[in-house]
């Protein structure tokens, strides 16, 4: 059977940083005429990729900075998870100040190899600071243990969640925020953006890191739309409230920040209750250069096509059922 081609989305189309490198290897996610076709087929953001890529010398546009900056504090959480308060721009903050916003993290003084990619926690672009948090798991995230002062910051980066669009359709709904470990972290910028115009029951899960630590940067936000419970997710008594929570408050929408485990249990309670919510997820994809050259973020669609998932917005369940790594 022929499955009809899909058109992909590209998180950075019609952003500053678009056309990237990929359109100089007729490799574009969005651009069928920068994919070597000759014919148009895209979902128009409001600008012609091909147009900007013709009238900027048939090449690409600005690459993402090198940044160093000062880590103005650093607190330590548990043994293995730490908060970084790093002074930036204040053009850099605003730019992460985004729900999915991600940066990459490296010692000034080692290789571009060490880059590890890390969520944004939380903004501040009227004074210029980002804070993140991280997980020691392996030799990148000890390297970022070892830092004195002097960081090396390489972005801004968007695609960190999966269904992003959908963060911006919901409004004045009821929404669950699920958020357990490592993933209360960009979970506090799809909080801000959901309050906003809805309001939301956060769900908070200390996971392996044994802390909850986003509460402290929602403090501030109106506790009569946010209604958060602390509960451990895995469990009997976590399924069965997160059941309860989507058969009976009309949930238009449902962030998961965890694993791809925690995805799939959502997913399927969801499934049980035959109801229909908008899905926003973590992108749990193993991010290298974040620019879909390295092809470490490659996965196989059913289709067959290879897509790069450092850049594009896909659906969750097609991530979660069609994800096979390329040889």
């Amino acid at each position: 059977m022929n499955l009809p081609q899909q058109r992909l989305e590209c998180v950075d189309a019609g952003s500053e940083f678009c056309p990237c490198y990929l359109a100089e290897t007729n490799e574009c996610i969005t651009c069928s005429h920068l994919q070597g076709k000759d014919f148009c087929d895209c979902h128009w953001r409001g600008v012609c990729i091909y147009q900007e890529y013709a009238m900027n010398g048939y090449k690409s546009k600005t690459n993402r900075q090198l940044f160093t900056f000062n880590i103005e504090n650093r607190t330590k959480l548990t043994k293995d998870c730490t908060i970084l308060k790093i002074k930036v721009t204040k053009t850099l903050a605003r730019q992460l100040k985004e729900p999915g916003a991600y940066v990459f993290l490296r010692d000034k003084k080692t290789m571009h190899y060490f880059d590890v990619p890390m969520s944004i926690l939380d903004a501040d672009d009227v004074n210029g600071y980002i804070y993140i948090a991280y997980q020691i798991l392996g030799t990148k995230t000890k390297m970022l243990e070892q830092i004195d002062s002097e960081i090396t910051v390489r972005g801004p980066y968007w695609n960190g969640l999966i269904g992003k669009r959908y963060l911006k359709a919901i409004k004045n709904s009821n929404c669950l925020v699920i958020a357990r470990g490592i993933g209360q972290a960009p979970a506090v910028l799809v909080t801000k953006k959901l309050i906003n115009n809805n309001n939301v029951t956060l769900v908070i899960d200390k996971g392996k890191i044994g802390k909850e630590f986003m509460s402290d940067y929602i403090k501030n936000l109106a506790s009569n739309k946010l209604n958060i419970i602390e509960e451990e997710i895995r469990t009997q008594k976590g399924k069965s409230l997160i059941k309860n929570i989507l058969k009976n408050e009309k949930i238009g929408l449902v962030f998961s920040g965890g694993s791809d485990v925690i995805h799939s249990s959502i997913l399927d309670i969801i499934d049980e209750l035959k109801i229909d919510p908008y899905v926003v997820a973590t992108n749990n994809n193993e991010f290298c250069c974040g620019e879909g050259i390295c092809g470490a973020c490659s996965a196989r669609l059913k289709s067959g096509k290879t897509i790069k998932t450092c850049k594009t917005q896909l659906n969750l369940r097609e991530v979660l059922e069609r994800r096979i790594r390329r040889d």
